[in-house]
């Protein structure tokens, strides 16, 4: 196979996981978002920004990937490994987001929730 083909391919592959895991947590931080910001607007900011910090990072490892493996074989798992580089990378902001919004949790101040009679 060509590797401008695999090339595609790992960044397909890459942004498709990437945007499957997305979707699956945004709805998550965006209700910790909006507790901790205060108001919509504020936390569909810091929402976005954390898709394009998630969607970013694998990007970008990605785009730096250069096929040197010979036969198809080597290329396959040459790619799969880069695939694996990329998610770690996501996942690298995933846990960086998942630290800021931790220590923000904790620290916030808060009004206190009214007593129920």
């Amino acid at each position: 196979m060509n590797t401008i083909l695999y090339f595609t391919l790992q960044i397909t592959l890459t942004l498709i996981i990437v945007a499957i895991i997305t979707g699956y947590v945004r709805p998550f931080l965006k209700r910790i978002l909006i507790d901790l910001c205060g108001t919509e607007d504020r936390a569909q900011f810091w929402t976005a920004f954390s898709n394009i910090l998630l969607f970013g990072l694998p990007l970008l490892f990605s785009l730096n990937y250069h096929p040197l493996a010979a036969n198809n074989e080597e290329l396959f798992f040459e790619v799969a490994g880069r695939i694996s580089g990329n998610l770690g990378a996501m996942l690298f902001a995933l846990v960086g987001i998942g630290v800021f919004v931790s220590f923000f949790a904790l620290f916030a101040p808060r009004t206190p929730k009214a007593e129920a009679k």
